[in-house]
């Protein structure tokens, strides 16, 4: 016959198991089966869509017969003010005729142009809806970015609005040229999907602050396959004030000519002296 001897489990020993029971809990997600990873995007989306919008355009072109055909364009834009004011992307506004900007509630507003970078691609609309409406989103030091970061992307791919992508920084500083000849430096790189639509919505790190503006990919179907591009939120808070201000660009014109006078003074008074 066999004997067996019963052995009494030192209690340290179970308090340590039920440890490491909880804390692989704890590190795997909760009761709904959600992962820590999960909870963390689903909080940042809660927070920060309500300060993207959907952006459509109309512009005209004309057919073989030059007749004025309208077509319609879809974008995002990032609220950055209670007082209406979106940034988006020039290329998605440039053009257009009438603009009209779908808030997170349903609501449509009509929107005009504030001020355009062309060179930057950014620009400013406003609308004229209450403040209670709109939700500003916080914008973070793009500066500090690593390569394998974690990034998020919102915006309205193809016109699904409210989409939210995520992915991890590929580069920083990537200079790239478009279609029609253009250099645009110093941007963000992404695989975080980004298609037709998503152009003016923001980059998010994992604290929901803005990092970027969502502005371009590279493919050869037109479609994202894992190669976008954000302008850096640097540098675009350092455009704002001009983007923003009417008057700056206009005082810039000012002071262009106002020097082209005294050079042009200058020149014409040692002429005349035969200097």
């Amino acid at each position: 016959m066999s004997s067996f001897v019963k052995k009494r489990v030192p209690v340290h020993t179970v308090f340590v198991c039920l440890c490491l029971a909880l804390l692989l809990l704890m590190a795997c997600g909760t009761g709904h089966g959600y992962l820590k990873k999960e909870l963390k995007y689903i909080e940042i989306y809660k927070k920060v869509r309500k300060g993207v919008v959907n952006i459509t355009s109309i512009s005209i072109t004309y057919d073989f017969f030059y007749r004025p055909v309208p077509v319609s364009g879809v974008g995002s834009g990032v609220i950055i003010s209670k007082k209406g004011y979106i940034v988006t992307n020039y290329h998605v506004v440039g053009n257009a005729k009438k603009l009209e900007v779908t808030l997170s509630d349903g609501s449509k507003w009509p929107a005009k142009v504030v001020g355009v970078a062309r060179k930057s691609d950014l620009a400013v609309i406003r609308i004229s809806a209450p403040e209670k409406k709109l939700t500003p989103l916080k914008f973070g030091d793009s500066r500090s970015l690593k390569v394998g970061q974690e990034v998020l992307a919102v915006g309205n791919p193809f016109g699904l609005k409210q989409t939210l992508t995520a992915g991890t920084i590929s580069f920083i500083g990537r200079n790239i040229r478009d279609e029609k000849g253009r250099i645009f430096r110093d941007l963000i790189q992404t695989d975080a999907a980004i298609n037709p639509g998503n152009s003016g919505g923001p980059l998010l790190n994992t604290d929901g602050e803005v990092i970027g503006i969502n502005s371009a990919i590279i493919s050869p179907t037109g479609s994202n396959i894992g190669i976008g591009f954000a302008i850096p939120s640097h540098k675009v808070k350092a455009l704002l004030p001009g983007l923003l201000g009417p008057w700056a660009r206009w005082l810039s014109y000012l002071f262009a000519i106002i020097f082209l006078w005294f050079i042009f003074k200058m020149v014409f008074r040692k002429r005349k002296h035969g200097y």
